[in-house]
């Protein structure tokens, strides 16, 4: 969160610094791409927020099946309630797996088109 925080800074900074030495199609090019950052940097954000409550859910799921496995061989009731717990456990850990890669996947390519940016449209000394 807070490299998202600094990359938001350092490219606030950079454009103006960028204005001197890039030419005109440079500039529009380097504007396009930086209005492009901000929609991609808000749906990282959203995708973090989502893979933390599953990581929550999950976690309580698991809890609930380790509570529920303990009762599981008093009766045939238990037994079945274990076996519920712990199917919604296992797809509880498949979706926030799920949410995890499709996070790494955007950050990676968030980070690379900062790192396009950066490179493109900063001012090289």
């Amino acid at each position: 969160m807070i490299r998202l925080l600094v990359v938001s800074l350092a490219l606030a900074v950079a454009m103006p610094a960028a204005a001197d030495s890039l030419s005109p199609k440079q500039m529009e090019r380097c504007k396009a791409m930086q209005v492009t950052l901000t929609p991609k940097k808000a749906e990282l954000e959203a995708a973090t927020a989502n893979r933390d409550a599953l990581a929550t859910k999950t976690e309580a799921l698991g809890e609930q099946y380790e509570d529920a496995q303990v009762m599981r061989l008093a009766s045939a009731s238990n037994a079945k309630a274990a076996d519920s717990a712990k199917a919604e456990f296992e797809s509880a850990k498949r979706a926030f797996a799920q949410a995890e890669l499709a996070l790494q996947a955007n950050a990676r390519q968030f980070n690379q088109d900062v790192s396009d940016y950066n490179q493109s449209c900063t001012p090289k000394k």
